[in-house]
């Protein structure tokens, strides 16, 4: 793998890499059904000793609750340094795997009926299911793991997860160990093969504190996730795939459709994606009509961009039946830069034009109240509060605050206050160093505070309006107060 300025030089060039040959996207791997864009850290898995015979040879099938609870035993084991060894007991009357009765054993697995002492053990595992399989294998590795969930719950299907599994989905999901799609998490969807085990190792590379080998920082096997505008992509909806030496990333198409925003264009920030079969065309416009139109096929790096023939430099492929767009050209043709982070694992794609830092001083309020005044009385609910409102300050010495309200009298009611440190990257706003307190129900009660949030958050200006002083933020107009 190329090195991550390496990849930098690429856009830099990108007219001329345009040019090159073809490439064959599945390349051969060594296990049966392996997604290329997973070999990696497949690899990585085999290494860890996550691979069973039983799923070896179908990477790309669902995976059953057996398989899954045999994989989070294997977790635990290697976690701790040692092997389980099963009691005698039976604890299902449909099953008498061992490696079950070791996650019975272990708190991990609880079944499908009490009653009738049934595991399931030939069913696929449900996304929620494994969310609690794998919450329950961090609690017998980790016993002090702080599972709190620090941030809002944000899935649109939220309320289809069933009351027993809502924390463990939160936990994992905001640790990343399992990600939604597009805003839904589809708890009752299943996982395949290989997404439990890319999960289990991403489990055992957080929690595990024996040293690694030294790689070099700048490398792109270093990545987990990259940050388009404010749109955090992680491994399931990105691929960076080699051709004659050159590294192109590939993004998942409804992860393109949002990640892919054009600043300062009103009601046309995001572009048009629409896969049809084996076609894909993008369109960004505004007000004034198309800006750029690119129609592409599966299996051909030729596009029509604009109506001109022009080489993108690799085909669009499919992926467990989704679409993945090569995104070399549009980072070049948006005017789109990248930024590697050797510390944290991340690239970032921003824009080159960075919006003005001094324009962006002051607090702003989608409502005409300032929730920075009060604070106590905000929360003691003297003030009367709008359904709901968010204000932001940012300071002359980096430094911001945040406060967002829900108080419609539901049982959710929520008053959430952040301070932290911000950077402008491009037309995003990146805020990390996070403190967080957070009041729920009606009255407002403290549910925590002043909890620090590991992961940086970001939020994208789509427009600003001069005249009336006005800012959009994560399609939020907000207002200034004051500077």
């Amino acid at each position: 793998m190329r090195k991550l300025k390496d990849l930098i030089a690429i856009f830099a060039v990108i007219a001329v890499l345009l040019t090159v040959g073809g490439y064959s996207v599945y390349a051969d791997v060594p296990y049966k059904g392996v997604s290329s864009w997973a070999v990696k850290e497949i690899d990585k898995a085999v290494e860890y000793g996550f691979i069973t015979d039983k799923i070896m040879d179908g990477m790309n099938s669902r995976i059953t609750r057996e398989e899954f609870a045999e994989l989070a035993v294997r977790l635990f084991e290697k976690y701790v340094g040692t092997q389980v060894v099963a009691g005698n007991e039976d604890y299902f009357t449909d099953t008498d795997n061992p490696e079950i009765t070791k996650a019975y054993m272990l708190d991990i697995v609880k079944g499908t009926s009490t009653f009738r002492r049934l595991f399931s053990p030939n069913e696929p595992i449900t996304r929620e299911q494994a969310a609690a399989m794998l919450h329950r294998t961090i609690e017998a590795m980790k016993p002090d793991t702080d599972f709190s969930a620090e941030g809002t719950f944000l899935f649109k299907d939220k309320k289809q997860i069933s009351n027993w599994a809502v924390e463990y989905v939160r936990f994992m999901s905001e640790k990343g160990f399992i990600q939604g799609y597009n805003g839904i998490f589809d708890p009752k969807g299943t996982c395949t093969r290989e997404m439990a085990v890319l999960m289990i190792t991403r489990i055992y590379e957080e929690y595990y504190s024996e040293p690694i080998e030294e790689t070099e920082n700048d490398s792109l096997d270093n990545l987990n996730r990259i940050v388009i505008n404010d749109t955090e992509i992680f491994s399931d909806n990105y691929a960076i795939l080699e051709k004659d030496g050159f590294s192109y990333i590939f993004v998942e198409a409804e992860m393109f459709r949002y990640a892919f925003k054009y600043p300062y264009a009103g009601y046309y920030t995001y572009p048009e994606v629409d896969v049809s079969l084996s076609s894909i065309t993008v369109i960004w416009s505004d007000e004034n009509g198309v800006l750029l139109r690119a129609e592409m096929q599966e299996g051909s790096e030729e596009a029509l961009i604009n109506g001109m023939n022009t080489n993108i430099g690799m085909a669009p492929y499919r992926r467990d039946g989704r679409m993945f767009i090569p995104i070399n050209y549009f980072i070049s043709v948006l005017g789109m830069e990248t930024v590697g982070s050797n510390n944290d694992g991340i690239l970032y794609v921003q824009y080159k034009d960075e919006f003005p830092a001094d324009v962006l001083k002051g607090t702003w309020s989608d409502s005409n109240t300032d929730l920075f005044i009060g604070f106590q009385e905000l929360t003691d609910g003297e003030i009367k509060l709008p359904s709901f409102a968010t204000a932001y300050r940012f300071n002359e010495d980096g430094t911001y605050g945040l406060r967002m309200v829900s108080s419609s009298g539901e049982p959710s009611d929520t008053f959430i206050a952040q301070e932290g440190r911000y950077k402008i990257m491009g037309n995003t706003i990146m805020f990390y160093d996070i403190v967080e307190t957070v009041f729920k129900g009606s009255p407002f009660t403290l549910s925590y505070e002043d909890k620090v949030l590991e992961r940086p958050q970001y939020s994208f200006i789509n427009n600003y309006n001069p005249p009336e002083d006005r800012i959009e933020i994560s399609g939020f107009w907000l207002r200034r107060l004051q500077r």
